[in-house]
C-alpha cells in the first residue's frame, strides 16, 4: 500500500486505496494533481475505501441519523478545513508554487518546466470556480504546506479531493 505524504509537513494526507481520477475530469491537468471520490461514512465505522462505496450501495445505507456522518478520506487523514479568501488563495499559491519550483529545481530539474505550465492551468481551474472549492491541510496544520481541495461533482453528497503531486511523497507500506 502507498500512503502520500505532504512534502514539507511530512502529514499523512492520502493513500492508494482511492482510485487516482483526473482532475476535474481534465486529463491535461493529471500531469500536476490527481482526484479521489470520497465517501460519506458513519464515525467510526470507516473502512477507507474499501466498503461504503457508490457501487456497494452507499447511498441507500439505512444510517441511524443521530450518528455523526465523516467524509472517509479527511477523517482518516485527520484533514482539517481551512478558510480563505480567494485574495488569501492567490497570496499562498504563489508563494507555495515558488517553494515547490525551487524543491524540484533541486531534486527533478527536468520537472520544472513541464509542472510550471500545467499548474498555472489548475491555479486558473480554481481561482476561475473559487466559491466552488473548501480547502484542507495536514494535522499539523501546517499553512505553509500543500492544500487538499474539495468540490463537489453534480449531485454527489460527498466531495472530491484534489492534491498536487508534486507536493507529495509516496512512500509504501
Amino acid at each position: 500500500m502507498k500512503v502520500y505524504k505532504d512534502l514539507y509537513s511530512n502529514d499523512e494526507v492520502c493513500s492508494d486505496a482511492y482510485d487516482h481520477h483526473d482532475p476535474f475530469d481534465n486529463a491535461d491537468l493529471s500531469s500536476v494533481a490527481f482526484e479521489v471520490k470520497t465517501s460519506k461514512v458513519p464515525k467510526g465505522e470507516e473502512d477507507y475505501g474499501i466498503g461504503y462505496n457508490d457501487e456497494e450501495g452507499a447511498d441507500q445505507m439505512n444510517v441511524d441519523p443521530n450518528v455523526e456522518m465523516v467524509v472517509d478520506v479527511v477523517d482518516k487523514f485527520g484533514l482539517q478545513s481551512l478558510s480563505l479568501t480567494k485574495k488569501d488563495y492567490s497570496s499562498y499559491i504563489r508563494k507555495y508554487i515558488q517553494r515547490l519550483v525551487a524543491t524540484l529545481q533541486e531534486k527533478n530539474p527536468e520537472r520544472v518546466e513541464p509542472f510550471k505550465t500545467t499548474v498555472s492551468d489548475f491555479v486558473k481551474h480554481v481561482l476561475a470556480n473559487f466559491e466552488d472549492f473548501e480547502f484542507y491541510v495536514g494535522e499539523s496544520l501546517d499553512y505553509e504546506a500543500g492544500l487538499v481541495y474539495a468540490y463537489y461533482k453534480g449531485e454527489e453528497v460527498s466531495p472530491r479531493l484534489v492534491f498536487l503531486k508534486d507536493g507529495l511523497v509516496e512512500e509504501r507500506y
